[in-house]
């Protein structure tokens, strides 16, 4: 009998064990409300971080005043901290307090505007601040806190943008990239799992860059977008667009894209702006134009040195009269649970939470066709099934 009973014993324990394991193993939760979350300067503005607006930001203070200190709630450890930039990634060190002192336990230096930080076992209160030696300022437009645990789907871990693309989508501002070519993103990158770099050559406001992410991140889209430098402008006349850029900027910037990516296949938007947007028209037209400059040894030698020559298979033109092709955005897709292209393209659109007007839809008919596109440059022959961006080069 005794023996028995340490068996059951031991059982119990094992069993318990497991538990814990599979319930530090599980999905982590969002904590951030249940935590007491403080800094020393700004106190006024730090709900900004924590309203989940992209609009309101906290600024902290520099060096030692910057720190944010983070207690959890009894039984809680903290299992990562995600923060989600406004405009500008910082390196930050995050910390613990020891008696004599401050440890440094994690630092980040993200490139990206999505920062997940995992932080180690037993950690129950922690300050983040910027490195050593960083001026400026920290400017978060949105954190969280998170418990042990595997970090939920919707939490934003970028891989770097692609060495070598497959295709690259070439938006003009943050939410073209579904309005105007619909499915691609969805269909090409995660559905069939290719190499798909999308480069935003104006990339507005901090607000819409972050909204920009987290519609990709829907799409299934994994490595970081390329964002452009060029201010955000409306004129009805691609001239004056061009004008205000700087034509030859705008080739080089495009000529660099082509030859840092390699993309077999480039999608880009209308040549006539979709609704007549001047800028939508200089991206298109500097597109088309540098093809052939990217092929071209003579042409900038900055980016020739650095990446060499590339010539560009296919180029399709959203709307573009001559060669059409039809997409279908409406066939269900495994990796989507069911769910079509247009249908995750018209989710990612929400996420464009700054646009929701009233005025935009994402529509595969009518005058805005996301579907249609006109293959305007080839070097393997024309289309004939007319449904896909890499026949010929599969």
């Amino acid at each position: 009998m005794r023996k028995a009973g340490h068996i059951g014993l031991f059982a119990i324990i094992v069993l318990l064990l497991f538990v814990a394991v599979s319930a530090n193993a599980g999905e982590a939760r969002d904590i951030t409300a249940l935590c007491k979350i403080s800094t020393r300067i700004g106190a006024s503005t730090l709900k900004n971080a924590l309203d989940g607006k992209y609009a309101t930001r906290f600024a902290s203070g520099t060096g030692e005043r910057s720190a944010i200190s983070v207690a959890l709630p009894s039984g809680e450890e903290a299992g990562g901290l995600y923060i989600k930039w406004f405009g500008q990634s910082v390196t930050i060190r995050i910390q613990v307090e020891t008696d004599s002192g401050y440890e440094t336990i994690a630092i980040s230096n993200t490139p990206y505007l999505c920062d997940y930080i995992p932080l180690p076992e037993g950690v129950t209160a922690f300050r983040f601040l910027q490195a050593e030696k960083v001026k400026g300022r920290m400017y978060i437009a949105d954190m969280r806190v998170f418990s042990r645990g595997e970090a939920p789907d919707d939490v934003q871990r970028w891989e770097p943008s692609w060495p070598k693309a497959d295709l690259l989508v070439i938006t003009t501002h943050p939410d073209d990239e579904v309005l105007f070519l619909g499915g691609t993103i969805p269909y090409y990158a995660h559905e069939l799992g290719m190499a798909v770099q999308v480069a935003c050559v104006v990339p507005a406001t901090p607000e819409r860059r972050l909204e920009m992410l987290d519609g990709l991140w829907h799409c299934g889209l994994r490595h970081y977008p390329a964002f452009g430098h060029f201010a955000d402008v409306f004129g009805a006349k691609m001239q004056d667009v061009q004008k205000r850029w700087g034509k030859n900027r705008l080739d080089r910037y495009m000529v660099q894209l082509y030859r840092a990516f390699q993309p077999e296949v480039v999608v880009t938007q209308d040549l006539r702006g979709e609704y007549g947007h001047g800028a939508h028209m200089a991206v298109a037209d500097a597109a088309s134009r540098c093809v052939k400059y990217a092929a071209d040894p003579a042409y900038d030698k900055t980016s020739r040195t650095e990446f060499g020559v590339w010539q560009v298979k296919k180029l399709y033109i959203h709307l573009y009269e001559k060669n059409q092709i039809l997409m279908n955005w409406r066939v269900p897709l495994d990796s989507f649970g069911g769910k079509t292209a247009f249908d995750i393209a018209s989710e990612a659109f929400l996420f464009h939470v700054s646009q929701q007007k009233g005025i935009y839809s994402v529509e595969d008919s009518g005058p805005y066709n996301n579907a249609l596109f006109g293959l305007y440059a080839t070097t393997v022959g024309e289309d004939t099934a007319g449904n896909d961006f890499f026949e010929n080069i599969h």
